[in-house]
Formats: structure tokens, C-alpha cells, sequence
């Protein structure tokens, strides 16, 4: 109970998904996962205790060929305090369950969102486990009939969805909020650059203006959970002709094709 992870949401986590035994960019999770650790100070030893065999023992055992992996590192356990101690033995949790496809309906029409102030803290680029206002967001999106929100800060600047990185499309041309703080460096939004760049679709990446974004051609969001899912409409406003678009379809087609490219086995 003295967790500070528990008492403080101080600590870091990664969502891997496993194919046929093998993890998808395996790499990538633990080199974010560690630069997380370095932003924070959480001095976890990955060189003398490092997780991938941890991971690779817990699929063996869960039994499960395509898997959804979980894993969270908090600070350890201490008395309730905010100043940090010395000395602590950070705690390390992973689960492992099935891993869970978008519905084809879903994946067919697109996700509907609606846009949320940006209220969460100026780091979003570490993966923490402080979700509260991200909670919230997407739960009364939920309630609303929505299936996401995207933040969006007061001066109109749209960020990303709740648990997903976003884009849009105009005349050919895929656009993305730049990689600082005030977004999550996603893992599957950087696999997507390579995808783009395979197939040819040019990226620009600089701020997205919300009346721009409702003003898209084509919108979508990607994240380990959807991959690249549609966003066919924003505050009840069709974004395009309000159908999943053909770039959107390719990058997804392009993410699939080179999935097997990126599976590490243990």
C-alpha cells in the first residue's frame, strides 16, 4: 500500500504487443522505457536485471501465442512522502493477456471523437502513469457517444488523443504534431514514418491547428491498441467525406505488410 507508484502515480509504463510469440518492436518500448527512467531519476538497472527475459517468461507461461503485455515500473515502497528517499528497490509488474483486435466495424466506419481542453501536465512525452485527466477525457467521451477525445490546448493547438497519437491529411501530405514534451513519442507513430516514407507519403510535422484539423482531408490516430484507426469525424463535424480515406488505408496496409519485419523473439 506504501507503493510510491500507488500513493503518487510516480513510475512509467510500456504496452507491448506479441505476435506468434515474438514482440513487436521490442526495441523501441525498452529504449523509451529507459529514457523515461533517466527523466525521472528512477534508478532501475536494466543492465544487471534486464526485463526481456522477465517478458519472455511471462508469455511462456501465460500460454499465449498473441498477447497484450503490460509492464510498470514504480519508484518502490516507501512512507508517504513527497520528497523521494534514497535507496529505494524500484517495483517491476507485468501482466499478460490476449491480445485484443479494433473491431472491424470499428476499423470500417472510423473512429468518431470529440475535442477536450488540454489539461494534463507539459511532459506528456514520458510514458507515466499518471492517466487521470486521460481517464477522464476518454470516459466522458464514452458517455457522450464518442469513441475517443483529442486535447486540445486553450489557444486552439490540437495535441493527441487520450491513449493514441494523431494525425491528419491535406492534399496528399500527412501532418503530425511535432515530438516535443507536450506529446507521447509513440512507438507506433514512428513505426507509421517508416511506413509513410516506404510508400512514399510525404510527413510534415509542425502544429495542427484545430480548424485545420476539422478542415482535413483525412484524419487518424495511431497507438499499439488501434494501430492505425480512421477518425471520420470531430465534434459531430465529418472530417472529409467522412469515410475511412485511401491514405489512411494504405498507411494501414503498409503497418501490417511490415509487421513481421519488426518481431523480436526471446
Amino acid at each position: 500500500m506504501e507503493d510510491r507508484g500507488f500513493q503518487f502515480g510516480d513510475g512509467l509504463y510500456e504496452v507491448i504487443h506479441v505476435y506468434d510469440g515474438k514482440f513487436l518492436l521490442l526495441k523501441e518500448h525498452m529504449d523509451r522505457l529507459r529514457r523515461g527512467a533517466e527523466a525521472i531519476c528512477l534508478p532501475y538497472d536494466f543492465e544487471r536485471h534486464p526485463l526481456e527475459p522477465i517478458l519472455a517468461e511471462g508469455v511462456r507461461r501465460s500460454g499465449l501465442r498473441d498477447a497484450r503485455v503490460y509492464l510498470q515500473i514504480t519508484r518502490g515502497v516507501a512512507p508517504r512522502d513527497h520528497v523521494i528517499p534514497e535507496g529505494l528497490t524500484p517495483t517491476v509488474v507485468a501482466t499478460f493477456k490476449p491480445r485484443t483486435l479494433v473491431p472491424d466495424e470499428l476499423r470500417r466506419r472510423g473512429a468518431t471523437v470529440m475535442t477536450t481542453p488540454e489539461i494534463r501536465w507539459a511532459w506528456c512525452a514520458i510514458k507515466a502513469i499518471t492517466l487521470l485527466p486521460n481517464v477522464l477525457a476518454k470516459t466522458e467521451a464514452k458517455r457522450r457517444g464518442y469513441d475517443d477525445a483529442v486535447f486540445v490546448t486553450a489557444d486552439g493547438e490540437v495535441r493527441e488523443c487520450t491513449a493514441s497519437n494523431v494525425f491528419m491529411v491535406r492534399d496528399g501530405r500527412v501532418f503530425m504534431p511535432p515530438r516535443n514534451e507536450s506529446v507521447l513519442h509513440g512507438i507506433t507513430q514512428l513505426f507509421l514514418l517508416e511506413c509513410a516514407a516506404s510508400a512514399e507519403i510525404p510527413v510534415v510535422e509542425e502544429p495542427i491547428r484545430l480548424e485545420a484539423f476539422r478542415q482535413a482531408d483525412e484524419a487518424f490516430m495511431s497507438s499499439t491498441a488501434v494501430d492505425v484507426l480512421g477518425i471520420t469525424s470531430v465534434d459531430d463535424r465529418p472530417i472529409g467525406d467522412g469515410q475511412v480515406g485511401p491514405i489512411t488505408r494504405r498507411l494501414y496496409e503498409a503497418f501490417v505488410e511490415r509487421i513481421p519485419t519488426r518481431l523480436t523473439a526471446l
